[in-house]
């Protein structure tokens, strides 16, 4: 047992048995088929060109490891974006000059093995609750997603954010699950590691123990949530003390998000198609406050528009449609696997201990990019958890249909 006793155990209900060796192949199958599907997919579709924010990345990449700094789209060191990924093409840039391949290439098949261990990942996530089935259920609707495939295309955070992702909800489950301070360490780990990819999952790091500090009221909640903090302030660190030396400011995450919430203040026209671009002629230093003051009026002149918009309108934006720009099937299992099932499936998993975290994931991703311009790509790393919702739900059903408990194996 473990010397803390930390009162965070949860019913393991038979879910968390080593895998036998059917169970192996099973996933093992699962795994190959994704991998050959996307590999494919991957070297027969038309090279895509890079744009807006690919461009960015390629030649923050090129700049850093031709002149020693990252700026993002600037001629100088700033922190428009956290390091995560430029480093992460920098690497692999400088492995492909190695042995003497196309560097673009090597990024899209490496993001196809990345992207197979998030449905690895999913996979594990969804057993945690209802076992082999929602298990193997949830890592086929994460692998036949079309989007999955085109993401591992795009010059962009996505594929390596959601592994990262992923991989943080495991570790927050199991630590809950084992009480086990070594897991918190790694959850708050892995998420410093997301967070240098894509900072918007910060936030949530102190949800899980909140939440469970007013359930519970056990000082060892307080001593989980400052192991986990003091692993993420690790990871964090050397991007904490860059930004301190080189731009002399503290800067704790990235300066982005003036513009992102700026654009999200223009009603029904986040993507100009009606009228010149809010943010044009506003200085990067100034979107934030500008972004404030324009949420203040729209509210005082116009409090319905602005109440639908960031609430109703903004949601139907963020949720309906797939990442991408895709037709047909995809769109349809877009709707009724996400949308129509995986919502109400995230509402009602907040109850299930082993599925309350991801759900609640979900509630907060989505929350905060209310406050933005509403980008089907902000959602897309949510889209496995939805899996993993939808799975949960319908293996938990079909068990009570069938009287059979959670068809765990």
């Amino acid at each position: 047992m473990n010397k803390w006793n930390l009162p965070l155990r949860q019913p393991v209900s038979g879910t968390g048995k080593r895998m036998t060796g059917k169970e192996r192949s099973l996933i093992l199958a699962i795994l190959l088929i994704t991998l050959a599907a996307r590999l494919y997919y991957v070297y027969t579709s038309p090279e895509l060109q890079l744009s807006h924010d690919e461009i960015g990345y390629h030649e923050m990449t090129l700049q850093f490891l031709d002149k020693g700094f990252l700026g993002y789209y600037s001629d100088r060191p700033s922190a428009f974006v956290t390091p995560g990924y430029p480093l992460f093409l920098a690497a692999v840039y400088l492995a492909a000059q190695a042995v003497n391949s196309d560097p673009l290439t090597m990024v899209r098949t490496i993001q196809v093995i990345i992207s197979v261990g998030s449905v690895f990942l999913v996979y594990l996530i969804a057993r945690k609750s209802g076992g082999i089935p929602a298990g193997a259920l949830a890592a086929i609707l994460a692998a036949v997603y079309l989007p999955s495939f085109m993401a591992n295309n795009r010059i962009l955070t996505e594929v390596i954010y959601v592994f990262l992702l992923l991989g943080y909800v495991y570790a927050l489950i199991t630590a809950f699950e084992k009480d086990s301070l070594k897991w918190h360490a790694l959850s708050g780990t892995v998420m410093g590691l997301a967070v240098l990819v894509r900072p918007s999952l910060a936030p949530f790091i102190v949800v899980p123990y909140i939440i469970t500090w007013f359930r519970r009221h056990d000082y060892r909640v307080a001593v989980a949530l400052i192991i986990t903090l003091v692993s993420f302030s690790v990871i964090m660190a050397p991007w904490w003390v860059r930004n301190y030396l080189v731009l002399d400011k503290c800067i704790i995450f990235a300066t982005q998000s003036g513009n992102p919430l700026l654009r999200g203040t223009d009603p029904y026209d986040p993507y100009d198609r009606e009228g010149p671009s809010i943010i044009e002629n506003v200085p990067e230093s100034e979107m934030t406050r500008v972004a404030v003051e324009r949420i203040k009026q729209g509210f005082q002149n116009e409090p319905g528009l602005w109440l639908k918009w960031f609430t109703v309108g903004k949601l139907s934006y963020l949720w309906s449609r797939p990442w991408g720009y895709f037709s047909g099937w995809s769109v349809y299992m877009h709707f009724w696997v996400f949308i129509v099932i995986g919502w109400p499936a995230t509402l009602v998993n907040i109850f299930d201990t082993k599925m309350r975290w991801p759900a609640l994931l979900i509630l907060f991703t989505t929350a905060l990019h209310l406050a933005f311009i509403p980008i089907t790509r902000y959602m897309y790393p949510m889209t496995p958890l939805m899996a993993v919702m939808t799975a949960a739900a319908i293996v938990k059903f079909a068990g009570k249909i069938l009287d059979t408990g959670y068809l765990n194996s």
